[in-house]
Protein backbone atom coordinates (compact mmCIF):
# COMPACT_ATOMS: atom_id res chain seq x y z
CA UNK A 1 0.00 0.00 0.00
CA UNK A 2 1.26 3.50 -0.71
CA UNK A 3 0.21 7.44 0.95
CA UNK A 4 -0.43 10.11 -1.54
CA UNK A 5 -0.53 13.52 0.76
CA UNK A 6 -2.30 16.24 -0.99
CA UNK A 7 -1.03 19.52 -0.36
CA UNK A 8 -3.70 22.02 -0.07
CA UNK A 9 -2.67 25.52 -1.24
CA UNK A 10 -3.91 28.63 -2.08
CA UNK A 11 -0.99 30.60 -3.99
CA UNK A 12 2.01 29.28 -5.30
CA UNK A 13 4.98 27.77 -2.79
CA UNK A 14 7.64 25.34 -3.19
CA UNK A 15 6.60 22.17 -4.06
CA UNK A 16 8.05 19.23 -2.17
CA UNK A 17 10.85 17.48 -4.36
CA UNK A 18 8.86 14.00 -3.03
CA UNK A 19 6.11 12.32 -5.76
CA UNK A 20 4.22 11.39 -2.27
CA UNK A 21 2.94 15.07 -2.13
CA UNK A 22 0.30 16.68 -5.21
CA UNK A 23 -0.92 20.14 -4.69
CA UNK A 24 -4.20 21.07 -5.03
CA UNK A 25 -5.60 24.32 -5.17
CA UNK A 26 -8.30 25.73 -3.11
CA UNK A 27 -10.64 28.37 -4.16
CA UNK A 28 -9.29 27.39 -7.65
CA UNK A 29 -13.25 28.69 -9.34
CA UNK A 30 -12.64 31.32 -11.99
CA UNK A 31 -8.74 31.94 -11.21
CA UNK A 32 -5.22 30.68 -13.38
CA UNK A 33 -3.48 27.67 -12.06
CA UNK A 34 -1.13 28.45 -9.19
CA UNK A 35 1.79 25.97 -10.42
CA UNK A 36 1.64 23.93 -13.51
CA UNK A 37 -0.47 20.97 -13.22
CA UNK A 38 -1.69 21.22 -10.11
CA UNK A 39 -5.07 19.52 -8.89
CA UNK A 40 -7.83 22.46 -8.73
CA UNK A 41 -10.87 21.65 -6.02
CA UNK A 42 -12.99 23.16 -9.00
CA UNK A 43 -12.56 20.18 -11.23
CA UNK A 44 -15.18 18.14 -11.77
CA UNK A 45 -19.06 18.10 -11.65
CA UNK A 46 -19.07 17.64 -7.97
CA UNK A 47 -17.17 20.06 -6.48
CA UNK A 48 -17.59 23.21 -3.68
CA UNK A 49 -14.83 25.30 -4.80
CA UNK A 50 -17.52 28.48 -4.70
CA UNK A 51 -17.48 27.65 -0.77
CA UNK A 52 -13.90 28.34 -0.34
CA UNK A 53 -14.08 31.31 1.34
CA UNK A 54 -16.11 29.79 4.29
CA UNK A 55 -15.08 25.91 4.08
CA UNK A 56 -10.76 26.92 3.51
CA UNK A 57 -9.23 23.18 3.24
CA UNK A 58 -12.12 21.47 3.40
CA UNK A 59 -12.84 22.28 -0.33
CA UNK A 60 -9.68 20.68 -1.55
CA UNK A 61 -10.75 17.70 1.29
CA UNK A 62 -14.32 17.45 -0.43
CA UNK A 63 -12.64 17.28 -4.25
CA UNK A 64 -10.09 14.65 -2.99
CA UNK A 65 -12.71 12.57 -1.65
CA UNK A 66 -15.67 13.02 -4.45
CA UNK A 67 -13.30 13.23 -7.59
CA UNK A 68 -10.08 11.16 -6.91
CA UNK A 69 -10.28 7.63 -7.80
CA UNK A 70 -6.79 6.22 -5.94
CA UNK A 71 -7.34 3.65 -3.43
CA UNK A 72 -4.24 4.38 -1.47
CA UNK A 73 -3.49 5.64 1.50
CA UNK A 74 -5.01 9.54 1.66
CA UNK A 75 -3.47 12.50 3.54
CA UNK A 76 -3.93 16.20 3.95
CA UNK A 77 -1.18 18.51 4.86
CA UNK A 78 -0.92 22.41 4.18
CA UNK A 79 1.78 24.67 1.88
CA UNK A 80 3.71 25.49 4.58
CA UNK A 81 2.97 22.48 7.21
CA UNK A 82 3.75 19.02 6.65
CA UNK A 83 4.42 15.36 9.29
CA UNK A 84 7.60 15.07 10.05
CA UNK A 85 10.10 12.77 11.14
CA UNK A 86 12.46 13.61 14.44
CA UNK A 87 14.66 15.21 12.22
CA UNK A 88 11.87 17.82 10.69
CA UNK A 89 11.98 15.88 7.51
CA UNK A 90 8.71 15.10 5.71
CA UNK A 91 7.48 12.27 5.77
CA UNK A 92 7.71 10.18 3.07
CA UNK A 93 5.05 7.43 1.02
CA UNK A 94 7.34 4.69 3.04
CA UNK A 95 7.12 6.05 6.67
CA UNK A 96 3.21 6.71 6.14
CA UNK A 97 3.07 3.48 5.22
CA UNK A 98 5.16 1.67 8.08
CA UNK A 99 3.23 3.81 10.78
CA UNK A 100 -0.17 2.84 8.76
CA UNK A 101 0.68 -0.44 9.98
CA UNK A 102 0.19 0.27 13.22
CA UNK A 103 -2.56 2.73 13.59
CA UNK A 104 -6.00 3.45 12.02
CA UNK A 105 -4.75 7.32 11.20
CA UNK A 106 -2.02 9.97 11.70
CA UNK A 107 -2.81 13.41 12.83
CA UNK A 108 -1.09 16.38 14.63
CA UNK A 109 0.43 15.73 17.93
CA UNK A 110 -1.69 17.45 20.41
CA UNK A 111 -1.62 21.05 21.42
CA UNK A 112 -3.24 21.04 25.34
CA UNK A 113 -5.74 24.03 26.06
CA UNK A 114 -4.77 26.08 29.45
CA UNK A 115 -9.13 25.89 29.41
CA UNK A 116 -11.26 23.33 27.80
CA UNK A 117 -11.34 23.15 24.19
CA UNK A 118 -14.80 25.18 24.11
CA UNK A 119 -13.80 27.84 25.96
CA UNK A 120 -10.50 28.18 24.09
CA UNK A 121 -12.44 28.18 20.65
CA UNK A 122 -14.94 30.77 22.24
CA UNK A 123 -11.58 33.00 22.70
CA UNK A 124 -11.65 33.27 18.94
CA UNK A 125 -14.84 32.76 17.44
CA UNK A 126 -18.58 32.17 17.81
CA UNK A 127 -18.95 29.42 20.40
CA UNK A 128 -22.65 29.46 19.36
CA UNK A 129 -21.27 27.95 15.88
CA UNK A 130 -19.86 24.97 17.62
CA UNK A 131 -22.70 24.12 19.31
CA UNK A 132 -24.34 24.28 16.79
CA UNK A 133 -22.48 21.41 15.09
CA UNK A 134 -22.77 19.85 18.67
CA UNK A 135 -26.63 19.69 18.11
CA UNK A 136 -26.18 18.50 14.83
CA UNK A 137 -24.09 15.35 15.96
CA UNK A 138 -26.74 14.40 18.84
CA UNK A 139 -29.28 14.78 16.31
CA UNK A 140 -28.18 12.62 13.18
CA UNK A 141 -25.34 10.91 14.76
CA UNK A 142 -26.41 10.48 18.80
CA UNK A 143 -23.80 7.48 19.02
CA UNK A 144 -20.93 10.73 18.78
CA UNK A 145 -22.53 12.96 20.88
CA UNK A 146 -20.51 11.63 24.18
CA UNK A 147 -17.22 11.99 22.40
CA UNK A 148 -18.16 15.35 21.05
CA UNK A 149 -18.77 16.39 24.93
CA UNK A 150 -16.16 15.24 26.44
CA UNK A 151 -13.57 16.79 23.54
CA UNK A 152 -15.36 19.80 24.40
CA UNK A 153 -14.98 19.62 28.10
CA UNK A 154 -11.51 18.23 27.17
CA UNK A 155 -8.14 19.89 26.72
CA UNK A 156 -6.90 18.62 23.75
CA UNK A 157 -6.92 19.70 20.41
CA UNK A 158 -5.36 18.81 16.88
CA UNK A 159 -5.46 21.72 14.38
CA UNK A 160 -5.28 22.17 10.50
CA UNK A 161 -7.51 19.25 9.41
CA UNK A 162 -4.17 17.44 8.97
CA UNK A 163 -4.28 13.43 8.60
CA UNK A 164 -3.51 10.41 6.80
CA UNK A 165 -5.35 7.77 6.82
CA UNK A 166 -6.77 3.95 4.71
CA UNK A 167 -8.84 5.18 1.72
CA UNK A 168 -11.79 3.22 3.49
CA UNK A 169 -11.38 5.20 6.48
CA UNK A 170 -10.94 8.82 4.94
CA UNK A 171 -14.61 8.27 2.70
CA UNK A 172 -16.19 7.14 6.17
CA UNK A 173 -14.70 10.04 8.03
CA UNK A 174 -15.86 12.99 4.59
CA UNK A 175 -19.22 11.10 4.87
CA UNK A 176 -19.76 11.39 8.25
CA UNK A 177 -18.03 15.20 8.38
CA UNK A 178 -19.45 16.78 5.65
CA UNK A 179 -22.73 15.62 6.70
CA UNK A 180 -22.72 17.17 9.85
CA UNK A 181 -22.03 20.34 8.11
CA UNK A 182 -24.55 20.23 5.70
CA UNK A 183 -26.97 19.76 7.97
CA UNK A 184 -25.70 22.61 10.43
CA UNK A 185 -25.03 25.58 8.07
CA UNK A 186 -28.83 26.65 8.41
CA UNK A 187 -28.15 27.31 12.01
CA UNK A 188 -25.09 29.28 10.93
CA UNK A 189 -25.51 32.71 11.02
CA UNK A 190 -22.70 34.38 9.36
CA UNK A 191 -24.07 38.51 9.95
CA UNK A 192 -21.05 41.08 10.48
CA UNK A 193 -18.70 38.13 9.99
CA UNK A 194 -15.17 39.46 8.69
CA UNK A 195 -13.63 37.56 5.84
CA UNK A 196 -11.23 35.66 8.48
CA UNK A 197 -14.13 34.73 11.09
CA UNK A 198 -16.76 34.00 7.78
CA UNK A 199 -14.30 30.61 7.17
CA UNK A 200 -15.91 29.30 10.28
CA UNK A 201 -16.68 25.52 8.76
CA UNK A 202 -12.93 25.25 8.53
CA UNK A 203 -12.17 25.97 12.49
CA UNK A 204 -15.39 24.08 13.32
CA UNK A 205 -13.92 20.76 11.70
CA UNK A 206 -10.52 21.34 12.88
CA UNK A 207 -11.25 18.93 16.26
CA UNK A 208 -13.64 17.10 14.48
CA UNK A 209 -11.20 14.11 14.33
CA UNK A 210 -10.75 14.08 18.20
CA UNK A 211 -14.29 12.98 18.22
CA UNK A 212 -14.42 10.58 15.49
CA UNK A 213 -11.54 8.61 16.97
CA UNK A 214 -12.70 8.75 21.25
CA UNK A 215 -16.29 7.32 19.53
CA UNK A 216 -14.95 4.78 17.24
CA UNK A 217 -12.02 3.47 19.35
CA UNK A 218 -9.42 4.39 16.70
CA UNK A 219 -5.79 4.33 17.17
CA UNK A 220 -4.12 7.51 15.88
CA UNK A 221 -0.26 8.10 15.68
CA UNK A 222 0.54 11.74 16.98
CA UNK A 223 3.15 13.22 14.33
CA UNK A 224 5.29 16.50 14.61
CA UNK A 225 4.49 19.33 11.87
CA UNK A 226 6.72 20.93 10.68
CA UNK A 227 6.35 24.49 9.10
CA UNK A 228 8.16 25.95 6.21
CA UNK A 229 7.23 29.48 6.91
CA UNK A 230 5.42 31.52 9.07
CA UNK A 231 1.79 33.07 8.47
CA UNK A 232 1.92 36.04 6.34
CA UNK A 233 -0.38 37.60 8.60
CA UNK A 234 1.77 37.52 11.47
CA UNK A 235 5.02 38.41 9.85
CA UNK A 236 3.40 41.36 8.37
CA UNK A 237 2.23 42.29 12.21
CA UNK A 238 5.98 42.36 13.67
CA UNK A 239 7.18 44.29 10.46
CA UNK A 240 4.66 47.15 11.21
CA UNK A 241 4.93 47.19 15.09
CA UNK A 242 8.63 47.56 14.57
CA UNK A 243 7.75 50.57 11.81
CA UNK A 244 6.12 52.03 14.91
CA UNK A 245 8.39 51.65 17.68
CA UNK A 246 11.15 53.12 15.05
CA UNK A 247 9.01 56.03 15.28
CA UNK A 248 8.80 56.18 19.41
CA UNK A 249 5.28 55.16 19.06
CA UNK A 250 4.92 52.76 21.59
CA UNK A 251 1.47 53.00 22.47
CA UNK A 252 0.37 53.04 19.30
CA UNK A 253 2.01 49.97 18.70
CA UNK A 254 0.52 48.86 21.85
CA UNK A 255 -2.78 49.80 20.90
CA UNK A 256 -2.42 48.35 17.14
CA UNK A 257 -1.84 44.85 18.38
CA UNK A 258 -4.48 44.67 20.90
CA UNK A 259 -6.88 45.75 17.40
CA UNK A 260 -5.07 43.04 15.43
CA UNK A 261 -5.27 40.24 17.88
CA UNK A 262 -9.06 41.30 18.23
CA UNK A 263 -10.25 41.01 15.04
CA UNK A 264 -7.53 38.29 13.43
CA UNK A 265 -6.61 36.11 16.96
CA UNK A 266 -4.85 33.55 14.61
CA UNK A 267 -1.81 35.87 14.07
CA UNK A 268 -1.05 34.97 17.91
CA UNK A 269 -1.64 31.07 17.78
CA UNK A 270 1.24 28.48 18.51
CA UNK A 271 -0.05 27.12 14.56
CA UNK A 272 0.56 30.84 13.30
CA UNK A 273 3.38 32.87 15.32
CA UNK A 274 6.14 30.15 14.89
CA UNK A 275 8.72 31.89 16.87
CA UNK A 276 6.43 33.20 19.16
CA UNK A 277 7.14 36.72 18.44
CA UNK A 278 3.68 38.20 18.51
CA UNK A 279 3.33 36.92 22.22
CA UNK A 280 6.49 38.23 23.07
CA UNK A 281 5.75 41.32 21.57
CA UNK A 282 2.35 42.06 23.25
CA UNK A 283 4.30 41.52 26.70
CA UNK A 284 6.71 43.73 25.55
CA UNK A 285 4.73 46.37 24.54
CA UNK A 286 3.08 46.24 28.04
CA UNK A 287 5.51 46.80 30.01
CA UNK A 288 7.16 49.01 27.66
CA UNK A 289 4.12 51.10 27.77
CA UNK A 290 3.09 50.75 31.25
CA UNK A 291 6.66 51.66 32.00
CA UNK A 292 6.75 55.03 29.64
CA UNK A 293 3.73 56.61 31.30
CA UNK A 294 5.67 56.16 35.10
CA UNK A 295 8.71 57.81 33.97
CA UNK A 296 10.86 54.49 34.17
CA UNK A 297 14.45 54.89 33.07
CA UNK A 298 15.01 51.64 31.80
CA UNK A 299 15.44 49.04 28.87
CA UNK A 300 12.67 48.76 28.46
CA UNK A 301 12.04 52.87 27.72
CA UNK A 302 15.25 53.30 26.42
CA UNK A 303 14.94 50.69 23.45
CA UNK A 304 13.20 51.01 20.41
CA UNK A 305 14.44 48.24 18.56
CA UNK A 306 12.45 45.15 18.52
CA UNK A 307 14.81 42.70 17.95
CA UNK A 308 16.77 43.85 21.15
CA UNK A 309 13.61 44.10 23.11
CA UNK A 310 13.10 40.45 22.62
CA UNK A 311 16.40 39.73 23.09
CA UNK A 312 16.27 41.25 26.42
CA UNK A 313 12.84 39.97 27.19
CA UNK A 314 14.41 36.46 26.41
CA UNK A 315 17.53 36.81 28.92
CA UNK A 316 14.92 37.82 31.58
CA UNK A 317 13.11 35.03 30.76
CA UNK A 318 15.89 32.39 31.54
CA UNK A 319 16.54 34.08 34.44
CA UNK A 320 13.28 33.78 35.39
CA UNK A 321 12.83 29.89 34.39
CA UNK A 322 16.06 29.29 36.56
CA UNK A 323 14.56 31.47 39.58
CA UNK A 324 11.04 29.75 38.91
CA UNK A 325 12.81 26.08 39.53
CA UNK A 326 15.00 27.02 42.41
CA UNK A 327 18.40 27.17 40.27
CA UNK A 328 20.90 29.83 40.76
CA UNK A 329 21.27 32.33 38.38
CA UNK A 330 24.53 33.46 37.13
CA UNK A 331 26.19 36.24 38.35
CA UNK A 332 26.52 38.00 34.45
CA UNK A 333 22.59 37.34 33.99
CA UNK A 334 22.02 39.18 38.00
CA UNK A 335 24.31 41.86 36.84
CA UNK A 336 22.43 42.56 33.12
CA UNK A 337 19.08 42.40 34.50
CA UNK A 338 20.43 45.01 37.31
CA UNK A 339 22.17 47.30 34.82
CA UNK A 340 19.42 47.61 32.91
CA UNK A 341 16.30 48.18 35.49
CA UNK A 342 14.74 44.70 35.16
CA UNK A 343 12.18 45.06 37.95
CA UNK A 344 9.38 43.58 39.66
CA UNK A 345 6.55 44.95 36.95
CA UNK A 346 8.41 43.38 34.39
CA UNK A 347 9.31 40.13 35.86
CA UNK A 348 5.34 39.89 36.89
CA UNK A 349 4.09 40.36 33.70
CA UNK A 350 5.92 37.85 31.94
CA UNK A 351 5.12 35.35 34.66
CA UNK A 352 1.46 36.15 34.52
CA UNK A 353 1.82 35.25 30.24
CA UNK A 354 2.55 32.40 30.44
CA UNK A 355 -0.11 29.65 28.90
CA UNK A 356 2.09 27.45 27.41
CA UNK A 357 3.52 26.80 30.85
CA UNK A 358 6.93 27.20 29.73
CA UNK A 359 8.25 27.77 33.10
CA UNK A 360 6.87 23.81 33.93
CA UNK A 361 4.56 22.63 35.99
CA UNK A 362 7.31 22.02 38.57
CA UNK A 363 7.71 26.17 39.38
CA UNK A 364 7.52 27.34 42.93
CA UNK A 365 4.55 28.87 43.81
CA UNK A 366 4.31 32.72 42.68
CA UNK A 367 4.88 34.66 45.83
CA UNK A 368 8.18 32.82 46.47
CA UNK A 369 9.21 33.37 42.81
CA UNK A 370 8.78 37.15 43.32
CA UNK A 371 10.31 36.87 46.44
CA UNK A 372 13.40 34.98 45.01
CA UNK A 373 13.38 37.41 41.84
CA UNK A 374 13.53 40.73 43.90
CA UNK A 375 16.65 39.12 46.36
CA UNK A 376 18.52 38.07 43.49
CA UNK A 377 18.11 40.34 40.07
CA UNK A 378 16.08 42.96 39.90
CA UNK A 379 15.05 46.56 41.51
CA UNK A 380 12.22 47.12 44.01
CA UNK A 381 9.12 49.23 42.31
Amino acid sequence: MSTTVFVMAHKAYSEPDDPTYRTVFVGAKGKPDILPGCLRDDAGEDNISDLNPYFSELTGIYWVWKNYTGQENIGVCHYRRYFSDDSLEKLTSAQYDEILEKYDLITSKNIPTEISYRDSFARAHNVADLDAVGDTIKRIYPEYGMAFDEVMAGHDQYFGNLFVMPRKLFDEYCEWMFTILTETMPAIDMTGYNAYQQRVYGFLTENLPLVYIKARGLRNYESQVVYTSEKAETTEVVLAITELLHHKKTHEAKEMLTQIISLRPEVALVTSDLRGNVEFTKQILFIKDHDESEGKDNFFTREYDLTALMNFYKEAFIALSHLSRREDVEESERKYLKDNGFDLFAANVILSNDPSERFGRESLDRNTVMQRINEVCVREV
